[in-house]
C-alpha cells in the first residue's frame, strides 16, 4: 500500500509541473484568466521560484491574484517570437509603440482601478503626438491600438469589455498589481549608471535553449555549452523530465526536448490551417529529396514555389486558399513559419533545412525513421 506522504509527494511534482507548463507557455497569467495556474503557483512558490531562477535564470513574481515569468532575452540564434494581431500578423513597432503609450497611460499617478476605453485611445494618441510618434492613417492606428487593448486583455492586465471607437462606454478594470511588472527591462537606479551584466553560466544558457527552442544544432552552440551537453546529458534529461515533461533527444546534429502531450508549444506543428499543412507537405518533401544522393538542404524560393504549385491542385490538401491568390505571399508564409519551428534558417532568394528536418522525411511502407 503506498503510503500517503508519498501520494501527496507525487500529486505535488505534478502540480508545480503543470504550473511550470503554464508559465512557460503563458508567463503572464491572472485569478481572471487562469486561476488553476495562479493557485499552483501560489502554492508551490518557494520550489518554483527557484526551480526558474537557478535552471533558467528567470525571475518569477507570484501576487495575490497573478503570476509573472519574468523570462531573459532569447538567443540570437532562436527564431523569434513576437506578438500577433487576431488575423495572424505579427506585431509591428507601431502596435507595439501603442502597446507601451498604453502601460504607461495605466500607470499615470491617480488613474484609477477603472479607465474608459474610449479615454484610453485618446491619450494614447496624445502622448503618440507629444513625442512623435506616427501612428498612422485612422484604419490602422485603430487596428494597432485595439490589438495592443486586446493584448492587455488577454493577459489580465484589463478585463470588461472596451467601448467601440468614439463612445464613452463601458470601461476597462485594471490589475494595477500587475501592471509595474509587465516589462523585464528594468531602469536604472540613477542616471549614466550602466551595471555591467552579468555572465549567463553554461549550463544555464544550453538550459534555457532547449527548454524554449523546438530544436538546437550543435553548430549554434560555443565550446562550453557543446561540453555541458555532452557531460551532463543524463542530469539533462532528468531535469527536463521533472520540470516541465519534456523528452530530451540527443543526435549528431544536436539536440530536442520535445513534448509528448504536444502541448507545451506556442505554434501547434503539424497544425490546421493552409500554411500549417503546407509547411508540413514542403519540408516531407524536401526532407526525402535531401535523402537521396548528392542532395543539398539548400532551397531557392523557385524550388519551393515549385513544390507547393504542385500540391495546389491534390483533393483535400491546399485548394482554394492563398497559394493560388498570392503564391509569392502563400510561400513567405511557410517560409517563415519554417524558420520559427528551426526546420529552416534562411538566407537570401530562399532557406536552407536544419537536421530536425529530418524528422518529417516520409516513411515508407514497412520502415522506419531513423
Amino acid at each position: 500500500m503506498t503510503a500517503p506522504h508519498t501520494l501527496t509527494a507525487a500529486r505535488d511534482a505534478v502540480e508545480r509541473r503543470e504550473a511550470a507548463r503554464a508559465l512557460l507557455q503563458q508567463p503572464i497569467v491572472t485569478s481572471a484568466t487562469d486561476p488553476v495556474t495562479v493557485a499552483a503557483a501560489r502554492r508551490h512558490a518557494p520550489a518554483l521560484t527557484a526551480m526558474f531562477a537557478e535552471r533558467l535564470g528567470y525571475r518569477l513574481v507570484v501576487g495575490p491574484t497573478f503570476a509573472r515569468l519574468e523570462k531573459a532575452p532569447l538567443d540570437p540564434a532562436s527564431p523569434p517570437r513576437g506578438a500577433r494581431h487576431a488575423d495572424g500578423d505579427h506585431f509591428g513597432p507601431t502596435t507595439y509603440a501603442c502597446l507601451a503609450l498604453a502601460c504607461a497611460a495605466l500607470l499615470v499617478p491617480g488613474t484609477g482601478d477603472e479607465v474608459s476605453a474610449a479615454r484610453l485611445r485618446e491619450q494614447v494618441r496624445v502622448d503618440a503626438a507629444d513625442l512623435g510618434i506616427p501612428l498612422g492613417g485612422e484604419a490602422s492606428a485603430r487596428r494597432d491600438l485595439d490589438a495592443a487593448l486586446q493584448l492587455l486583455e488577454e493577459w489580465g492586465v484589463l478585463t470588461g469589455s472596451g467601448s467601440p471607437e468614439g463612445t464613452s462606454g463601458p470601461t476597462f478594470t485594471v490589475h494595477r498589481d500587475l501592471l509595474p511588472h509587465l516589462t523585464t527591462v528594468h531602469l536604472p537606479p540613477a542616471p549614466h549608471t550602466h551595471p555591467t551584466p552579468q555572465p549567463v553560466p553554461a549550463a544555464v544558457r544550453l538550459y534555457r535553449r532547449l527548454v524554449e527552442d523546438p530544436f538546437v544544432s550543435r553548430s549554434e552552440l560555443d565550446a562550453e555549452t557543446a561540453e555541458v551537453l555532452v557531460r551532463d546529458r543524463h542530469e539533462l534529461a532528468r531535469r527536463l523530465e521533472e520540470d516541465f515533461g519534456l523528452v530530451l533527444e540527443i543526435r549528431a546534429e544536436g539536440a530536442l526536448a520535445y513534448d509528448p502531450d504536444g502541448t507545451l508549444t506556442d505554434e501547434q506543428f503539424p497544425g490546421p490551417g493552409p500554411v500549417q499543412r503546407a509547411a508540413l507537405l514542403l519540408v516531407s518533401e524536401l526532407a526525402a529529396r535531401q535523402t537521396d544522393a548528392g542532395a543539398e538542404p539548400q532551397v531557392d524560393d523557385a524550388t519551393a514555389d515549385e513544390i507547393l504549385a504542385g500540391l495546389t491542385p491534390a483533393p483535400g490538401r491546399l485548394r482554394g486558399t492563398a497559394s493560388v491568390r498570392d503564391p509569392a505571399s502563400f510561400r513567405r508564409d511557410v517560409t517563415a513559419l519554417l524558420v520559427r519551428l528551426n526546420l529552416a534558417r534562411p538566407h537570401d532568394g530562399g532557406f536552407t533545412l536544419t537536421a530536425a528536418a529530418a524528422r518529417y522525411r516520409p516513411v515508407p511502407p514497412g520502415g522506419s525513421r531513423r
